[in-house]
């Protein structure tokens, strides 16, 4: 037996000497393809909401304590930064910014401050920007470290 139109102009098929409506047949199909649509989506915005660098460490430590004065700050982020675009800035309580030239190393991850003075004791402030250099997007952060 060959297809069969219905009254409502579903189509239908024989299987096994019963018609069998096709919509019904092909429904789990269609459901099973939106679920994995939906779910590829949402595993793509996912990853890009992700894709903004992070900071995820830092030298001297966030929140830590060099024993000395450091000679340079080291922040790593979670993937590449450019380099013209990303910065941080080095005050003592308040004061202005500790002069200070930066640069990305090789691995494109790790943004290094040279300091061209020596820190005195205290608690300094290190503001920082990051623009992402695979989608450009900029993010910032704060952080503290101490100098005895």
């Amino acid at each position: 037996m060959e297809g069969v139109s219905g009254i409502c102009g579903g189509a239908f098929e024989a299987v096994d000497g019963v018609f069998v409506d096709l919509v019904e047949r092909t429904m789990p199909v269609r459901l099973l393809s939106r679920i994995v649509l939906a779910v590829t989506a949402s595993v793509s915005f996912a990853q890009l909401a992700s894709a903004h660098a992070k900071l995820v460490n830092a030298s001297p430590a966030i929140g830590g304590v060099a024993r000395s004065s450091p000679r340079e700050l080291d922040l790593t982020f979670s993937e590449e930064v450019s380099g013209p675009l990303t910065g941080a800035t080095v005050k003592f309580a308040g004061t202005a910014s500790v002069p200070a030239t930066a640069s990305v190393d090789k691995s494109g991850k790790t943004l290094v401050l040279k300091l061209a003075t020596a820190l005195k004791r205290g608690v300094y402030v290190v503001d920082w920007h990051a623009v992402a250099s695979d989608d450009g997007h900029r993010t910032t952060g704060t952080y503290k470290f101490s100098v005895l």
